[in-house]
């Protein structure tokens, strides 16, 4: 097992990972022989994401973390995803080996964490993207994941399903309370600052409606996002599933970033089961639409704010005698 020391590093920098309205519903325990995860139930969002799903896919997020995280530090992470365990919150188990040698991909992609930042405001085209997009799928298909790329022309149509499950919510009084508790607010260290938060002139179509932020472009050089749009699949809808696809949504998230390009995923279309359908033809491909994620440019180049995270005590625990095994 790594020591404390490392585990607590790698824990840290896993809690930087994305999450439904920065809800954070990771948990870890540090036994003698593993790292396990779990959901932490208190934090999910019942009106938004009833089924878990999103919570499941933050997690998976923060899997792909933590691994990429102790592989510098020559840690190789045989995971047990879904283990047979009478906690049903359990979602990995993490066993540990000794290694000699560090991926390239794994150093580059640990080093982007830090630097990762969720871009709500209207982005420019990605260079060389079909170089980029080519990596990403390769990225995707170790974690079982489809990739797809909305194509130009059928960004209209996705804006228009953004637009009416957008009017759909205003008049959902569960979700709009929800909405309101988890953004706006600078006082915690969990949900989304104002800072994080697109001013009214700056919202993106594709974006779900938030309360009004304070996030605006310092240029008039991007008023309409021209970022690419990927979409991530699964062939199954399964809890695996939605850990894989977290998995593939932090490799993509972390790939970028290195190469200088910043992102945002999208998950309001795919809370709807009719939007999911219409996504799922969009990309006319026969698999189950799980995230969108936005790739662009900044203009200028900007590092935007850094969202608060929970303290590492309140994410990581150490297991107790008699704790039930997982």
């Amino acid at each position: 097992m790594p020591d404390r020391r490392t585990v607590e590093s790698a824990v840290a920098l896993s809690s930087r990972a994305p999450s439904l309205h920065n809800s954070q519903p990771w948990r870890w325990i540090l036994g003698a022989d593993a790292l396990t995860l779990y959901t932490d139930n208190d934090r999910i969002l019942p009106a938004t994401d009833p089924s878990g799903r999103q919570m499941v896919l933050s997690c998976g997020a923060a899997l792909d973390h933590v691994q990429r995280a102790l592989a510098t530090e020559r840690w190789c992470a045989v995971i047990e995803r879904i283990p047979h365990s009478p906690d049903q919150q359990c979602l990995a188990a993490l066993h540990f080996r000794r290694v000699d040698e560090v991926s390239d991909v794994d150093v580059r992609l640990a080093a982007a964490i830090p630097g990762r930042r969720t871009e709500r405001l209207p982005m420019d085209s990605p260079p060389q993207w079909q170089q980029t997009v080519g990596f990403l799928q390769e990225l995707v298909e170790e974690a079982d994941v489809h990739l797809d790329e909305i194509s130009e022309h059928e960004r209209p149509a996705l804006a228009g399903m953004s637009r009416q499950l957008s009017g759909e919510r205003r008049s959902d009084p569960a979700y709009q309370s929800e909405l309101r508790w988890w953004t706006g607010h600078a006082a915690y260290p969990d949900g989304l600052p104002a800072e994080a938060l697109p001013d009214p002139r700056w919202t993106v179509a594709t974006e779900r409606e938030f309360p009004a932020g304070r996030a605006a472009s310092d240029t008039v050089g991007i008023e309409e996002d021209r970022a690419a749009i990927l979409l991530l699949s699964t062939t199954t809808d399964s809890r695996l599933d939605w850990l894989r696809c977290g998995e593939a949504l932090s490799a993509v998230l972390l790939a970028c970033t290195y190469c200088g390009l910043a992102t945002c995923p999208v998950t309001h279309l795919t809370e709807s089961a009719a939007t999911r359908t219409s996504l799922a033809s969009l990309a006319g491909g026969d698999g189950v639409p799980q995230v969108l994620i936005r790739v662009g440019m900044r203009t200028p180049t900007r590092s935007g704010p850094t969202t608060p995270r929970r303290p590492l005590s309140e994410v990581l625990f150490r297991e107790r005698p008699g704790d039930a095994r997982s």
